[in-house]
């Protein structure tokens, strides 16, 4: 049987009487837990905290192990670019180092030929040393400056420590450098203490001996030997080496010098000429035997007490000549 409209009406009524009761006694149940005792809320607090955090706990591995994956792939990225970063710090590194090495080996190459004492007159030229003499017999290098600029045979050739030798062969650009130390190279000399003369020999060697000294000099271990200038070929005053041992028949010298590490080297060149001719050093070093003259000359007196001279060799070829 259909109810009524005034039923419905009647019952809608109180199922909004019932939900407003209920709201009524959820807040006068709230304000009397606010008021309630301190304590008791704290116990109750306690106990919940007490069966969550178990929960809690077991829930949040499985979120700290993901974080601390996330973290660790994070941390292997930056060190992987870390890594690079530095690997190509380390190659510009290197190639600067190798830069700086060969700049300073340069520098102190060059530094060998920076302090070289100049004479008056001359124009220094530096040069770089680019081919050593092989040949066991012979002590020369060959330098990659020649007859463009301005070197002439017989120059000087020098460090910053002194003579290394002098020019024998000159090219449009090179030219070779007899070393002092060569059996060829003969240069003279004066003792820097005493002034007595005397000629550095070399020996194809890394000493040199020192010759044609007066008997009556005196000589001291370590002594500097300089060049004398005598022949106007090589400047005076250039220190070519020291004393190094006296003996009865021999004194060596040791060049002041370091030939077997020459690099770089400067040339002596004289601006105007000398006003000598300089003859070639190899060949001033052999000197021919005159040629043979089996001839005389007989002088004398005659009978009537006039000097006459007669050329044996001249009338031994008339009489040949008259058979």
């Amino acid at each position: 049987m259909a109810r009524a409209p005034g039923d419905r009406k009647r019952g809608r009524k109180s199922n909004g009487f019932a939900v407003h009761g209920i709201l009524f006694f959820l807040c006068i149940s709230l304000i009397t837990l606010g008021k309630a005792d301190i304590s008791a809320m704290n116990s109750i607090r306690t106990v919940l905290t007490g069966l969550v955090t178990p929960i809690a706990d077991v829930v949040s591995v499985p979120v700290r192990a993901a974080a601390g994956m996330i973290e660790g792939m994070q941390a292997v990225a930056n060190l992987r670019e870390e890594n690079r970063r530095l690997e190509d710090q380390v190659k510009r590194l290197s190639r600067w180092r190798l830069k700086a090495e060969i700049l300073q080996t340069e520098n102190r190459q060059l530094r060998s030929v920076s302090g070289v004492i100049i004479p008056n007159a001359v124009q220094p030229v530096s040069a770089r040393v680019i081919a050593v003499n092989a040949d066991s017999f012979a002590h020369s290098v060959m330098i990659n400056a020649g007859r463009d600029a301005g070197i002439r045979k017989g120059n000087a050739v020098t460090t910053t420590d002194g003579l290394v030798g002098m020019i024998i062969d000159v090219g449009a650009r090179h030219a070779q450098v007899l070393l002092l130390t060569d059996i060829n190279a003969m240069i003279p000399v004066i003792l820097s203490s005493s002034s007595w003369p005397a000629t550095t020999v070399g020996q194809n060697s890394t000493s040199l001996r020192l010759r044609f000294l007066p008997v009556e000099a005196s000589i001291e271990i370590d002594e500097l030997v300089q060049t004398s200038g005598h022949g106007g070929v090589l400047p005076p005053g250039l220190p070519v080496g020291r004393v190094a041992a006296v003996s009865d028949d021999r004194i060596v010298v040791e060049p002041v010098v370091d030939l077997q590490r020459l690099s770089f080297v400067t040339v002596l060149v004289t601006e105007d000429d000398p006003g000598f001719s300089v003859d070639d050093v190899l060949a001033q070093t052999h000197s021919p035997l005159p040629p043979a003259d089996n001839s005389f000359t007989l002088k004398g007196l005659n009978a009537l007490g006039q000097r006459t001279e007669t050329d044996v060799s001249n009338a031994g070829n008339s009489a040949t000549n008259g058979n």
